[in-house]
């Protein structure tokens, strides 16, 4: 379908990107690197070259492991205060440890990508700073 939309908008005249379609894949092909690098490798990196063709880039929002505690924490605090510390500790860890896995598939991938902290959770200065990627 996005190829469709982007070869429509060329169709009509639309080449440059201000003028172009916008599209935002949340959690897409850096996930799907992580989560089926042996198995469909293949298949994703012809879907890389795909969304590469039509201009995608990928921003990898990131966080320090200093605040990953933290930051679970404020994503559901009712789920979160029922944990123990062991327990956020790890799932922090693990958190850690996937935005590691995420940041060498992003370094594999053809896909141009910004990684951007957000520790300061300053979303619009975030989202001005994709926009302008």
């Amino acid at each position: 379908m996005l190829k469709k939309l982007s070869n429509w908008s060329r169709e009509i005249g639309q080449l440059q990107r201000s003028k172009g379609i916008f599209f935002i894949l949340e959690r897409f092909h850096l996930n799907h690197r992580v989560a089926f690098s042996d198995s469909l490798l293949g298949e994703i990196e012809q879907i890389e070259a795909e969304l590469f063709a039509m201009g995608a880039r990928c921003a990898l929002l990131t966080i320090s492991p200093e605040n990953a505690g933290k930051r679970l924490r404020s994503r559901d605090t009712e789920k979160w205060a029922e944990k123990t510390e062991e327990e956020i500790k790890m799932a922090g860890e693990m958190l850690i440890n996937t935005q590691q896995e995420l940041r060498r598939q992003a370094n594999d991938s053809i896909i141009p990508t910004i990684e951007i902290n957000t520790d300061k959770t300053d979303w619009d200065s975030y989202a001005k700073q994709i926009l302008l990627f």
